[in-house]
């Protein structure tokens, strides 16, 4: 039901070469600029599930009157969202260079990619090597990173619709079925939905899903990093839902490259990386300030390094060359890399539930909490000299040690390096808001002792000490981790 070879288009401007292929609601053709003698792309308007094709004329029709005012939509959609496309500029992206009506529907032309999809290579040559697959993988999420930043979602992102053109250089094509989105609302405008399985994550999936956020573009870039680097299509999120779960990334794979692909691929989109730059500092975290970038080589065992032997109430301490010594584990951990409990601030106990209504200190005033068993949870957990940390002795740990983005124990989280050589761990662990649990593997939230409230805020992005006094009375509610200290 295609177009055949040699039809011409817009009046003789344009002649088609060959039929490339279709999707659910286009088809693609190699033609040729007839003036300019040049290769082209054309995308067709063809939704085949409502449409039909007179042989002869290559009219376009659709098949029920009841389908009509469907397809008048969608075209106009398609080539606004043609026109829209035009004005992205990368090279990372297909150009789109003009954008027409005829034959009933609507085509649009863009640049013709000289070079093979990934879909092609993979099929042909098996999973890619990990340095050639991260190489494509950074360059389409870059292009990603541009379509975002222009309020603009891709939503069909698979190995299919990246082409590798002849000088080696991954390239997003195919926006037949991307969005704009409302940067705040997150509400989408657009034609049909793509729901390629294994590439589309469960929210795609969901025929009443309005709204869609770049964590959706970000699953697919982590479904097709993980065929081509294993040669297998991951499994539709309806299997992985009801229990089966995906094999295995090949031996060999490096841990950054695992991470990026585990979290990208989470099923729950508030889970994943929020942002293309999130995605990216998994893959390979950028260095910034006075932390160094984490790699392979400073993978962690799950032990205690160099530590002191284990003291007030067997809760083993670090010397680190500070004011004071660092607990090795945070509160209701046993191990470095374990999370431990949630606690909102100046509460005692972990709970189930993190409102604001339902914070015991909301309403109190209060200043520095360090050693106070009402409201200090290190001192009423572990006893002793343990406490809660200052916000000054945070300071200290920030501006006086290395900080390396790593992993220990399966958990990703800092290393940080005092000067005497000592270091302790410090899990990403997230927060508790309500009864979700956010940004684990991501950020840890660790709570110090000051008011107005202070929090030690660190990520693979950034670390800081929060000093925003609206902090005192809007997140206290929150469930936040706790690392104990104790004086010398």
């Amino acid at each position: 039901m295609n177009l055949p070879s040699g039809i011409l288009l817009q009046g003789g401007k344009y002649r088609i070469v060959r039929f490339i292929g279709s999707g659910g609601f286009g088809c693609t053709y190699e033609a040729e600029h007839v003036m300019l003698e040049k290769k082209v792309a054309i995308k067709e308007l063809f939704v085949s599930e409502i449409c039909n094709r007179d042989n002869v004329s290559s009219y376009v029709s659709v098949g029920t009157s009841a389908s009509k005012p469907q397809f008048v939509k969608l075209k106009s959609k398609f080539i606004d969202e043609a026109k829209a496309i035009c004005r992205l500029h990368h090279p990372g992206i297909v150009r789109v260079s003009d954008v027409f009506e005829e034959n009933g529907t609507a085509y649009y032309v863009m640049d013709y990619i000289d070079g093979r999809s990934l879909q092609d290579i993979v099929a042909s040559e098996g999973s890619l090597p990990e340095s050639r697959a991260v190489k494509y993988i950074r360059q389409v999420a870059d292009a990603l990173g541009y379509v975002h930043s222009n309020n603009r979602l891709h939503l069909d992102i698979k190995p299919g619709n990246i082409m590798v053109d002849s000088s080696d250089n991954a390239i997003l094509i195919d926006f037949g079925a991307s969005k704009q989105y409302d940067e705040d609302s997150g509400e989408n405008h657009s034609t049909v939905r793509g729901m390629t399985r294994g590439y589309a994550p469960p929210e795609q999936m969901s025929s009443s899903l309005i709204k869609f956020y770049p964590a959706t573009d970000i699953y697919s870039l982590g479904a097709t990093f993980y065929k081509i680097l294993s040669g297998e299509t991951p499994l539709d999120t309806s299997e992985r839902i009801s229990g089966e779960e995906l094999r295995p990334l090949p031996s060999g794979i490096s841990r950054p490259v695992c991470q990026a692909i585990k979290f990208a691929l989470e099923l729950n989109k508030t889970k994943r990386p929020q942002s293309i730059a999130e995605f990216l500092s998994i893959l390979a975290p950028s260095a910034s300030d006075n932390r160094e970038v984490g790699s392979e080589e400073t993978i962690l065992s799950d032990t205690v390094f160099r530590r002191d032997k284990p003291d007030d109430g067997g809760h083993a301490s670090v010397d680190l060359g500070l004011s004071v010594k660092w607990a090795a584990c945070n509160i209701g951990a046993s191990r470095p890399s374990d999370i431990g409990d949630y606690y909102a601030w100046g509460e005692l106990t972990p709970k189930a539930d993190y409102v604001r209504e339902d914070c015991n200190t909301n309403i109190l005033r209060l200043t520095d909490i360090s050693g106070n068993p009402k409201y200090d949870a290190a001192r009423a957990n572990w006893g002793g000299s343990w406490r809660m940390p200052t916000e000054e002795e945070i300071h200290e740990l920030i501006h006086k040690c290395k900080w390396i983005w790593t992993i220990q124990g399966g958990r990703t989280g800092f290393k940080v390096i005092g000067r005497n050589g000592n270091f302790i761990f410090l899990p990403a662990g997230g927060c508790m808001d309500g009864t979700k649990l956010s940004r684990i593997g991501y950020y840890g939230f660790y709570w110090s002792s000051s008011a107005p409230l202070k929090t030690l805020y660190v990520g693979h992005t950034l670390f800081f000490s929060n000093s925003e006094s609206s902090l005192d009375w809007f997140y206290r509610y929150q469930g936040q981790t706790i690392r104990p200290v104790r004086d010398k």
